[in-house]
């Protein structure tokens, strides 16, 4: 099953690296450098949104999936943590938590596309270790 993923992280190589994993899974992804830069796709292409996958630490990442949210409620949230042990307090409600991949590598590449391709289900099973300081459940 095809699905709109927009890819938000400040490292445009690493949003083009999963965008392209993603595009050759059968994906429609879009990779963008900031909140700003996908606001401006978004209005572009009219798109609806299946999967935001969203480096948790760029500037208005909350407001961003807030809002995404009030107009595509049916939208889902991967929130990528550069260290998952101290998540950023102030994200709202991720359906699931990643750490960013390091290396960025074949194995990274085919994890990324089986989370992707099995998320809905992923999230009920993964929702229990996504750690609650500071975050909604």
């Amino acid at each position: 099953m095809s699905r709109t993923v927009i890819i938000i992280d400040s490292d445009l190589g690493f949003a083009f690296w999963l965008g392209h994993a993603l595009d050759r899974a059968g994906q429609d992804s879009l990779p963008a450098a900031s909140v700003a830069g996908a606001k401006s796709l978004l209005a572009e292409l009219g798109v609806v949104v299946d999967l935001v996958v969203i480096n948790a630490g760029v500037l208005d990442a909350a407001s961003f999936v807030t809002d995404l949210r009030a107009t595509q409620p049916r939208c889902k949230v991967i929130a990528l943590v550069d260290d998952p042990d101290n998540p950023p307090t102030d994200f709202p409600l991720a359906d699931l938590v990643e750490h960013r991949p390091m290396p960025i590598d074949e194995s990274s590449r085919a994890g990324w596309i089986d989370t992707v391709r099995i998320f809905p289900s992923k999230a009920a099973t993964m929702k229990a270790s996504i750690p609650t300081s500071g975050w909604s459940s």
